[in-house]
């Protein structure tokens, strides 16, 4: 591969002055946003600690000393090895090959036979298609010399076009033997049989027991090294397991990566003698090549590198896939293939219009953080926004609080899925309360080769700052800043129920009755109250009958009610539209 795309110019937010003055629009200022130019390669990768969590890749459960370290285990449960040919595509290829290891490791949805498209992959990450919704409209990739198959590329890039739903597809619908410059976009999202979910960036250096322990759960890592020319630090030589000869290899300087490919298995005990440049210790990673299709022991298919490699990133990508049908929908505004962390806000939100010919349920959001490890973080919906500069200016209708493992990109379920109306307005706000951390971002950026444009409309994302929500708009148009890489999923609910009317509210000396008309096939009704009209509206209750009455309230204060129908299909709960706002004043 060639790593032609290794660093963009980075946008410099801090130079520019915001001319101007937008009355009533609080500004974000351009010094706020962290202007820090991401090198694929070379940006340091968090270490952590690997005995302080049990999402199945790290904790204290040991790891065997030896693992799939023979091509015959190999040959049993994984696809043949595949040929790049003689394009610069084996970033792409290396992650094809994550794809499917997962989905036959993790998922259990594959077998060997499983056989995705490269092709796909290559071409789509470098060509710009427009979502079913149009939230990433204006955002775009182009390359400016070269083609997709002979510019090179780098995970990094892959793992942000592949988040977008940009596939993967079947191997039949775009062969690698059918190379050109062009694929229709109906291959964009609309056959795709596998969604990227989760990307997790481990240090293979300062944490090879949790890439170990990702091998065992997804089936394989994808690691950057110096190839290096034919015959410089490879040869072969004996190993007992295998009971013949094998491929060694060891680069024994530092030197610039050049490469991608995966890490299926590992022996400790590999003797540090076998390499053409011996090792002080014992100890190798079984890499699988895309240079030949044969599946046999040679450095074009599985080869077997040192752990002191000198020639190795430190970056080792770990893709979690999951089938193609996992949710109907993908509401997402960051189009770009780049990225950059935005500086620390106590919160962070994207709001979304529920579009479609449905009602939806929102059953999962995600969030990327490419540079910060152990990340704490809080996840609340908001539904039915009522003002377009406030994404808590609804209903709290979901609460979601965890901690990131590794870097990198975490789809995270809600407990309990969310209703959300066709037509109305929610918002995914996400809470830090650690200094310096927070979502990713897309950016513009531009080299000789590639150029990136990013960029984000009003009433689409937002940062909170001293005290009020600032719309990142402000800045899009005038630094090439985008949207916060915060997407949601939701599923359609296939059918709907009708609004309620007529709610009135009767004040008592410390409680309020509330009262409503009754709605066909309606089996529960939700009651919310708030403090102001366009303020966040709480649920208090769930009653089955039209009527209830809230207890507990502050003499001469005024209440806002909102009240809405809700009923199952199947084992899915719908709720309806909300009803208009009712207020009554507690007596003194």
């Amino acid at each position: 591969m060639k790593n032609r795309m290794k660093k963009l110019i980075p946008v410099m937010l801090a130079a520019i002055v915001f001319a101007g003055n937008l009355a009533g629009t609080t500004q974000v200022q351009a010094s706020e946003i962290e202007s820090r130019t991401l090198d694929i390669y070379d940006a340091e990768v968090p270490a952590v600690e690997e005995n302080i969590s049990s999402d199945g890749m790290r904790g204290t459960a040991q790891v065997p000393s030896a693992y799939h370290n023979t091509t015959a285990e190999l040959h049993t449960l994984y696809p043949a090895t595949r040929s790049q040919g003689n394009y610069n595509t084996c970033w792409a290829f290396s992650g094809v090959g994550l794809a499917e290891f997962d989905l036959i490791t993790d998922d259990k949805v594959a077998d060997k036979s499983i056989d995705l498209s490269e092709l796909q992959a290559a071409y789509f990450t470098y060509h710009s298609v427009d979502d079913a919704f149009g939230g990433m409209l204006a955002d775009d990739v182009s390359l400016l010399s070269g083609n997709y198959m002979s510019s090179g590329g780098n995970m990094y890039y892959l793992s942000r076009a592949l988040m977008q739903w940009k596939g993967l597809v079947r191997e039949s619908d775009a062969p690698y033997t059918n190379v050109t410059r062009t694929i229709s976009d109906s291959l964009a999202y609309q056959k795709d049989v596998a969604h990227l979910q989760n990307v997790y960036l481990m240090n293979i250096h300062k944490n090879p027991s949790s890439v170990k322990k990702a091998i065992i759960a997804h089936g394989a890592a994808s690691i950057g090294f110096k190839a290096g020319d034919k015959n410089v630090y490879d040869q072969m030589a004996y190993y007992g397991p295998e009971g013949g000869m094998v491929a060694t290899y060891r680069c024994d300087k530092k030197a610039t990566v050049d490469h991608q490919a995966i890490v299926v298995g590992w022996d400790d005990n590999f003797p540090a003698s076998a390499f053409k440049y011996p090792a002080k210790k014992n100890g190798a990673w079984l890499v699988r090549n895309s240079w030949s299709d044969l599946s046999d022991n040679s450095y074009y298919s599985y080869f077997w590198m040192s752990y002191e490699d000198a020639g190795l990133e430190d970056a080792a990508w770990v893709f979690d896939f999951e089938p193609g049908d996992n949710y109907d929908y993908n509401y997402q505004y960051d189009g770009a293939v780049y990225a950059y962390k935005v500086k620390s806000y106590p919160k962070e939100a994207n709001v979304f219009w529920v579009k479609g010919s449905a009602n939806q349920q929102l059953r999962a959001v995600s969030i990327s953080m490419m540079q910060d490890a152990n990340v704490p973080y809080t996840i609340k919906i908001y539904t039915n926004i009522a003002s377009a500069k406030k994404p808590t200016s609804g209903i709290l209708a979901a609460k979601v609080t965890g901690k990131t493992s590794y870097a990198g990109v975490y789809t995270i379920p809600l407990k309990k899925a969310v209703s959300i109306p066709k037509g109305t307005k929610y918002a995914v706000v996400v809470e830090f309360n650690k200094k310096n951390k927070g979502v990713d971002m897309e950016c513009s950026g531009k080299n000789q080769h590639l150029s990136i444009t990013a960029f984000s409309d009003y009433g689409q994302s937002f940062v909170y700052s001293n005290g009020s929500w600032r719309d990142l708009a402000d800045l899009s148009e005038y630094t090439g800043i985008g949207n916060l890489c915060i997407k949601a999923y939701t599923d359609k609910t296939g059918t709907s129920i009708g609004k309620v009317k007529s709610v009135r509210a009767k004040a008592g000396k410390t409680s309020m009755r509330i009262s409503w008309s009754k709605v066909a096939s309606a089996k529960t009704y939700e009651v919310y109250r708030a403090t102001s009209e366009k303020g966040t509206y709480k649920k208090v209750a769930i009653v089955k009958g039209k009527h209830y009455t809230d207890k507990k309230l502050s003499k001469g204060k005024t209440y806002y009610y909102k009240v809405r129908a809700c009923k199952t299909n199947g084992k899915k709960s719908v709720a309806g539209a909300l009803s208009d706002v009712k207020k009554a004043t507690i007596k003194r």
